[in-house]
C-alpha cells in the first residue's frame, strides 16, 4: 500500500468510527427516550385511574408526602418539600413506573419502587389520592395540626401519623397496623442514607429513634 493509499485508509476508518460514535449515541439518546416514556397509556393503570389522567382530573391528597426537589419516592424519604394531606392537585402524565401530577403550579413525579412499597401502580394511587377530602375531625386539635404541617409527634394515634408523613416502606414495616416499630429512610443522596425510627405504644407513637 502506497503513502497516498495509506492516508485514504485511515481518512476511511475515520469517517467510519465517527459514524459508529454518532450511531452509538444516537442509539443511547432513543434508548434513553424509550425508558422515559415506556409504559404509557392504559397499560400502566386501570381505566378509571387512566381516564382521570387523561382529563387531568382534580384530585385531594390522601397522605403526607415529602418532595425532593421535583421527585417523590414511594420509598417514602421524609425528608424534603412537604405536601400535606388534602392538598389539592392536578393529575398530568402517567407510565408504568411513575405519576406525574402539579401541586402549586409546579410539576412533581411519583415514582412508584414496588419493592419497597409491595404496591401496584393503581394501589399507589389509590393510596395517595382521592377525590374526597380525608376527615380530620375524628384526630385531636393538636394532632390535626401536627398532620396539616407533616410532623409526627410523641402523642400521635398511628392513623394520625400515616396521614402526617406517608406509609412506612413496606419491605421493613409490611403491616403498619398490628407492628410498633416503623422504619422510615430520612434521605439518601448516593449511598448515604439515614434512618428514623418511630416506637409505639398502645396505637400512640411513644418515642423516636433519630
Amino acid at each position: 500500500m502506497g503513502r497516498r493509499e495509506h492516508i485514504s485508509y485511515i481518512l476511511s476508518k475515520g469517517v467510519i468510527m465517527n459514524n459508529l460514535a454518532k450511531q452509538l449515541v444516537l442509539g443511547s439518546v432513543v434508548a434513553f427516550m424509550s425508558f422515559g416514556l415506556g409504559g404509557c397509556g392504559g397499560a400502566a393503570v386501570s381505566p378509571e385511574h387512566q381516564k382521570q389522567v387523561d382529563e387531568h382530573a382534580q384530585m385531594l391528597t390522601q397522605v403526607g408526602m415529602f418532595a425532593q426537589g421535583s421527585g417523590i419516592n414511594t420509598l417514602n424519604y421524609t425528608l424534603g418539600f412537604p405536601i400535606p394531606v388534602n392538598s389539592v392537585v392536578f393529575y398530568e402524565d402517567i407510565n408504568s413506573r411513575q405519576l406525574a401530577f402539579s401541586y402549586n403550579d409546579k410539576r412533581y413525579y411519583l415514582r412508584n419502587n414496588p419493592r419497597y412499597s409491595k404496591t401496584n401502580m393503581d394501589q399507589m394511587l389509590d393510596r395517595y389520592f382521592g377525590t374526597k377530602k380525608v376527615d380530620l375531625s375524628k384526630f385531636t386539635p393538636e394532632e390535626q395540626k401536627n398532620i396539616k404541617a407533616n410532623k409526627a409527634v410523641v402523642g400521635m394515634s398511628k392513623e394520625a401519623v400515616i396521614l402526617a408523613i406517608g406509609y412506612p416502606p413496606a419491605h421493613v414495616t409490611p403491616d403498619w397496623k398490628s407492628m410498633d416499630d416503623w422504619k422510615y429512610w430520612k434521605f439518601q443522596r448516593g449511598y448515604a442514607q439515614d434512618t428514623i425510627i418511630y416506637h409505639f405504644k398502645d396505637n400512640k407513637l411513644a418515642s423516636i429513634e433519630d
